[in-house]
């Protein structure tokens, strides 16, 4: 099926194509270049387990990092045994000597089918990083080296940033939920509002851009799920799904709409928590566990 919806890198297309990158390496718990020192460069050729890093953005600052889990089939590992540790070197100043380190806790994508590990990460320098992970218990052993690069800014809103006040679609633009929402069980008080009224309104706010039907990882149903759980419990919460493609009865011309942009989003699905004043609280990249949005919702209500 092809559409527009390339602006968006897709979960999925992370967790399935990124593994591949590097050349060769026979030990990969001790990986080391022509040069002497150690390369982050290399594949996984020799690995039963290793990982790939599935955040679309990592920035100068606090970042929540995503780490998905391959086998040697390039087959998404779902196993909540494997505990995941990571220590992060600033390439720019030195490759033996961690700059963070962090420990990752395993979060359901898709419900008994699929995970991801997700920690909190702070970067200090923008430029090329180094990750050294370690994966360890449920059978499996590894010591694995990888790099990614470190943007100075984000694309989407930063935390404490004022957000866009995007014209969103309500229930007020459709005759049924049905046009403007995919989800098969939409919970009317989610289509309200617009992003723009929200800010009006002057209170806290979760805004979830979600395509459950077209979500490619299949992580755009539970995420959505996640957040209209959480709205039970914290009801003076205003909470907006906002789909984030038009013609959704066309799903071979499916294209971004406005907000997409605005919102700079470069994957599906995001969640964002706004607080009072209109300013970025939290933001969440394709999974996000009930004990994350609680905890910020707490801190909000």
């Amino acid at each position: 099926m092809r559409t527009h919806r390339g602006v968006l890198v897709l979960l999925v297309a992370a967790l399935l194509l990124l593994g591949a990158c590097g050349g060769d390496s026979d030990e990969p718990g001790d990986q080391a270049s022509e040069s002497g020192g150690r390369s982050f460069d290399q594949p996984f050729s020799d690995a039963e387990v290793y990982p790939v890093f599935v955040s679309s953005e990592l920035t100068v600052g606090n970042n929540r990092f995503i780490i998905g889990l391959l086998d040697s089939n390039d087959a998404p590992v779902n196993n909540p045994d494997i505990e995941v540790s990571v220590d992060f070197f600033d390439l720019a100043k030195s490759d033996t000597d961690p700059a963070t380190s962090s420990t990752f806790e395993f979060v359901e994508s898709v419900p008994g089918q699929r995970g991801v590990y997700v920690g909190n990460v702070e970067f200090s320098a923008q430029g090329e990083w180094g990750a050294e992970v370690d994966l360890s218990g449920g059978g499996v052993d590894e010591n694995l080296l990888a790099s990614f690069e470190v943007r100075k800014e984000s694309s989407t809103p930063s935390i404490g940033e004022a957000v866009p006040a995007s014209e969103t679609l309500t229930a007020d633009d459709a005759k049924d939920l049905a046009e403007i929402s995919t989800d098969d069980d939409p919970d009317p008080k989610f289509y309200e509002l617009s992003v723009a009224d929200a800010l009006k309104e002057s209170e806290p706010f979760v805004v979830a851009f979600a395509t459950p039907k077209f979500c490619t990882s299949a992580t755009c149903g539970p995420t959505l799920d996640i957040v209209k759980d959480a709205s039970a419990d914290y009801p003076q919460v205003n909470y907006l799904h906002v789909e984030p493609y038009t013609n959704l009865d066309d799903p071979d011309n499916l294209s971004p709409i406005k907000a997409v942009r605005e919102w700079g989003l470069p994957s599906e699905p995001w969640v964002f928590v706004v607080d009072a004043d209109g300013k970025l609280a939290a933001k969440y990249e394709g999974v996000l566990s009930a004990d994350e949005l609680r905890a910020t919702l707490s801190e909000l209500v």
